[in-house]
């Protein structure tokens, strides 16, 4: 079996839930909305003047951890 896809089943099952992923550069905070190809999707809200929602795509072979909040 491979690891990716492996990932990829069990991060399926947390779609729709807050997840924090951290890679060699940044941390992200968000929800899961769906993870496709090996890249997860997630959608951050940013809190400033106005809140902005942005949706953020990660490649899982750029990941170094992955926190799922249940």
């Amino acid at each position: 079996m491979n690891f990716w896809w492996v990932l990829a089943l069990q991060l399926n099952e947390t779609v729709g839930k807050n997840i924090e992923v951290a890679t060699d550069t940044a941390l992200f905070e968000g929800i899961l909305v769906k993870i496709e190809n090996d890249v997860i999707k997630l959608e951050e809200t940013l809190i400033g003047y106005e809140r902005e929602t942005r949706f953020t795509f990660i490649p899982l072979s750029s990941v170094n951890f992955i926190k799922i909040q249940l």
